[in-house]
């Protein structure tokens, strides 16, 4: 049997790899250019959960990632001149679609600050980047950066797996509550463990950054298994509004691919719990008003 190329999701996700190729270079002068011109607070996505953010005069990041550190065929970007502004950068976890160390590389020499969590202290100090710029962050104890208050956390990047010792496959990871200019935003980071009463009690929220991660291996499937769980984490943490991403991480297979059909599943069961909650999906080069 001979599969029509426009049903095979592998042929469809080299398509979208190869889209998001040939337009990244406008795409990323336009972000850049949106960054630098001062406004409202906001932040853009560099890539599929990779964030630049302006609030107020201060510019920062949450993993900047370059689109070549996931497709070798993307094009280079001046990182170095693009990036200069920023004052501080935020790190998570070490995964490949997050770290970026060529971008860390490429940024040494300018005078930021640069938020390690000690399990990524190696690979960051390998760089070249001065341990001078480089605060560690202590789990709920607030750090104080030009008009950003940042209290890091311990991340839910840990699933069940019988396959794995102890049951559980995962990485250390580190999530942000955001507070800057009378608002607060959390960044939970990549999660697979959807119990809300294993992080903090943070109180009502602006809003949240949501992940959406519906299942390993589950892309593919009409009913992803974790679309409730997701919503019920999402809905318990009291947001006023939920920002869907890690849309279109253009490294995964095609069964771990989400996009905006699942965007679409989650924002209706969002809905089904909650009419009034306000949810939007994002994608690389969008950007969010804070």
């Amino acid at each position: 049997m001979i599969m029509d190329p426009s049903t095979d999701p592998e042929v469809r996700l080299a398509g979208r790899r190869q889209q998001a190729v040939e337009r990244y270079p406008n795409l990323w002068s336009r972000i850049i250019k949106e960054w630098h011109t001062p406004g409202d607070d906001r932040a853009w996505l560099m890539y599929a959960a990779n964030y630049l953010f302006r609030s107020g005069e201060v510019r920062w990041a949450i993993d900047p990632l370059r689109l070549r550190q996931r497709i070798l065929s993307a094009p280079e970007m001046d990182i170095r001149r693009d990036l200069e502004a920023l004052s501080f950068i935020l790190l998570t976890h070490r995964h490949a679609d997050h770290l970026d160390l060529e971008l860390v590389r490429a940024l040494k020499n300018h005078p930021i600050l640069w938020v390690v969590p000690a399990y990524l202290l190696d690979a960051i100090l390998a760089t070249g980047l001065p341990c001078e710029r480089i605060i560690i962050p202590r789990l709920m104890e607030p750090i104080h950066i030009h008009g950003v208050t940042v209290v890091p956390f311990e991340g839910l990047h840990w699933e069940d797996d019988p396959g794995y010792p102890d049951g559980c496959r995962g990485i250390p990871a580190t999530g942000y509550l955001l507070e800057f200019n009378g608002k607060r935003w959390l960044f939970p980071g990549d999660t697979r463990t959807y119990d809300a009463n294993q992080l903090p009690g943070f109180g009502r929220l602006d809003g949240l950054f949501a992940h959406l991660w519906l299942g390993r291996g589950q892309a593919l499937k009409k009913e992803p298994p974790l679309l409730d769980a997701f919503c019920r984490f999402c809905l318990a943490l009291e947001p006023k509004q939920i920002v869907l991403s890690h849309l279109e991480e253009y490294g995964r297979d095609e069964d771990d691919f989400w996009g905006a059909e699942h965007a679409r599943k989650v924002i209706r069961c969002l809905k089904g719990f909650d009419l009034n909650i306000q949810a939007f999906p994002v994608y690389m080069g969008n950007q969010v008003g804070l």
